[in-house]
């Protein structure tokens, strides 16, 4: 099914094969956006890391030169028709700012994707913490990351409620930490549509997505933050599709304004 794109102009959140969970090049994504009138485009496939190959699916170390290349190419073919920034998804640990420093010599941005928490040594996936505990770690690795300067932005900030079904008033704060420290920090949080993609789930009764949450999204408008809308893509025809036309009535029923582009200079 085809829409007309009458509502975004940019997206900066987008995969494509050498992630090995998305499709499409470089090239097919510049092509898809260029179709849809967008100003900007931004790539940002998962960035390689050796230590995290065997836990999650992301480019390797040796596809990484590829990347730069069609990068590149798609750069030089198409700059008179859109603006393309070159980008990775990143998680954050604290040990590795020589990683981040060297990346951003080749990339345009990172943005800050955290999938995994550190605790006693071991790493543990957001899709499995619930725990106040787990999730004040969530939290504390956030703000600390906005902190650095590395990240453009942040990629699904309430990704960490995934798996808890009942948000208290703690956990509540915890999500409003991070959004007052996005706020401070001048950086965008990023309203994902990949999780209208993933469907709806039943809790006690009612319908709703692990993500985006309604109660996050609320909080990030009481304290008016900066909130961008993203496909998250994993497929050229997702950059505008359903899940974005749903993400947008979202944001309409909430009142939340989202930036159409980012300021790169």
């Amino acid at each position: 099914m085809s829409f007309k794109n009458q509502i975004i102009k940019s997206n900066y959140h987008t995969h494509m094969y050498l992630c090995r969970h998305a499709s499409g090049t470089v090239e097919d994504y510049v092509k898809e956006a260029i179709k849809l009138g967008f100003k900007e485009i931004g790539m940002s496939d998962h960035a390689p890391w050796i230590e995290l190959i065997d836990r999650s699916v992301r480019m390797e170390k040796e596809d990484y030169p590829i990347y730069l290349k069609e990068l590149e190419e798609a750069i030089k073919k198409y700059s008179d028709k859109i603006k393309i920034y070159k980008g990775l998804e990143i998680e954050y640990f604290s040990n590795a700012d020589d990683y981040y420093k060297k990346l951003l010599n080749d990339m345009d941005y990172l943005t800050l994707g955290q999938h995994y928490i550190e605790k006693d040594g071991k790493l543990i996936s957001i899709y499995r913490i619930s725990s106040l505990e787990d999730l004040t770690i969530y939290k504390d690795t956030l703000i600390k990351a906005m902190s650095t300067g590395f990240f453009k932005f942040i990629s699904h900030p309430d990704i960490f409620l995934y798996s808890t079904e009942q948000l208290t008033p703690e956990i509540l704060k915890l999500a409003e930490e991070i959004i007052i420290a996005a706020k401070e920090k001048n950086i965008p949080l990023e309203f994902n549509a990949n999780g209208i993609r993933k469907g709806k789930i039943m809790v006690n009764g009612e319908e709703r997505y692990r993500y985006p949450r309604l109660e996050f999204w609320k909080l990030v408008k009481k304290h008016h933050a900066r909130c961008i809308l993203s496909s998250d893509a994993h497929k050229p025809e997702y950059l505008f599709d359903e899940a974005i036309l749903e993400a947008h009535k979202f944001l309409q029923d909430i009142h939340l304004e989202v930036e159409e582009v980012l300021d790169f200079n």
